[in-house]
Order: C-alpha cells, then structure tokens, then sequence
C-alpha cells in the first residue's frame, strides 16, 4: 500500500531538469528523476 510521502524539495524544476540530463550514472538519474515527479507534482506517493 502506498503512503503520503511529505517532502519538502528546495531546488527548482528547471535546476532538476537540468541536472538530470547531466547525470551520468543510473542511480543519480533515478534520483533526480523521482525529485522532480515529487515536484512537478505528477507523483504523490511512494510504496
């Protein structure tokens, strides 16, 4: 079951977006790419 994730994310979209084009490893692109679904609001939660 998923829950409400509260987080609280200080850099902007555009810096997100950005530094996930420039990211070189997979995991540094998974992170990102989760950090700018939780701010762009396409995702809510995590299971």
């Amino acid at each position: 079951m998923a829950r409400r994730l509260e987080l609280e994310i200080r850099e902007s979209v555009e810096y997100l977006k950005k530094t996930l084009k420039q990211a070189r490893s997979a995991s540094q692109k998974e992170r990102l790419q989760m950090l700018w679904w939780f701010k762009t609001g396409q995702a809510r939660s995590h299971a």
